[in-house]
């Protein structure tokens, strides 16, 4: 997911590292924090050394600066700071559809990612949904971006993560719906959504090509039966489906079926 790793190192959360950097930014507290343990130590050096050498203007302009630096990541929203603070959000890349030539109206209406709320509480939530998702409770990490979202529903990161997990539960309706809001609030990596694992339930629904088309909005059902072709895939998603309920299929050879259907 935009926002659902696949590293294991440890998400910096945005706002302890605001308070880091007024409450400790003097010290380069906030830079150790963030993984920036040179910048870190060579903040500490000049504190001790302005204090050594009775330099107040010195502390005064690190003080100035931290400051700075907090308001910065203050304004800035979820997703960037993800993108420089915490690897394992893969960098936005210039998506394949955008290098094709199509229609541009309802790309142009969609919103700039907006600063998040400051301090809204919507980060504790993202992350504890994270960390569950990656470890296939689904339900667990649905009711934290929930959370998430009454906290910060403009968010392109909470709509990108619960399209995802609505995907992973097959439930395509809420999935569209979300996914439909994460582009609306400035989410672009549209690559991501065309090759990204938990989207893939709602990649074969017949609908989904003229979803795209139409600007990642909902469709009509008669503008989503064009070419049949994602219907010959969820039919035979429902057929697998119903072997293994039937006991005809292990779940082993379920997974596998169902992994060289999406492949």
């Amino acid at each position: 997911m935009f926002e659902l790793a696949s590293s294991t190192i440890p998400m910096k959360n945005r706002f302890v590292a605001v308070f880091f950097a007024f409450f400790g930014g003097l010290v380069g507290l906030h830079k150790m924090y963030l993984r920036g343990w040179s910048a870190g130590s060579g903040r500490l050096v000049f504190f001790f050394l302005a204090l050594f050498l009775r330099w107040p203007i010195v502390l005064v302009i690190l003080t100035i600066v931290a400051i700075l630096e907090g308001v910065l990541m203050a304004s800035m929203d979820q997703e960037t700071f993800d993108r420089k603070y915490n690897s394992g959000i893969p960098q936005e890349r210039t998506s394949r559809s955008e290098q094709r030539q199509q229609p541009h109206e309802r790309r142009h209406q969609r919103r700039a990612p907006r600063p998040a709320a400051i301090f809204s509480g919507a980060g504790k939530f993202i992350t504890s949904g994270m960390k569950k998702f990656r470890n296939y409770d689904l339900k667990g990490a649905l009711a934290d971006f929930l959370q998430a979202e009454t906290r910060d529903p403009r968010s392109a990161t909470v709509h990108f993560n619960l399209a995802c997990t609505y995907s992973m539960l097959e439930d395509a309706g809420k999935g569209f719906h979300h996914l439909s809001l994460a582009m609306t609030h400035g989410f672009q990596d549209e690559e991501k959504i065309s090759s990204h694992d938990a989207l893939a339930f709602l990649r074969i629904q017949p609908e989904f090509r003229a979803f795209v088309a139409n600007g990642y909005q909902p469709v009509s059902e008669h503008q989503a039966l064009e070419s049949g072709k994602e219907q010959n895939l969820l039919e035979e998603l429902r057929r697998l489906s119903e072997q293994r309920e039937e006991g005809k299929l292990t779940a082993e050879e379920f997974d596998s079926r169902k992994r060289n259907l999406f492949g």
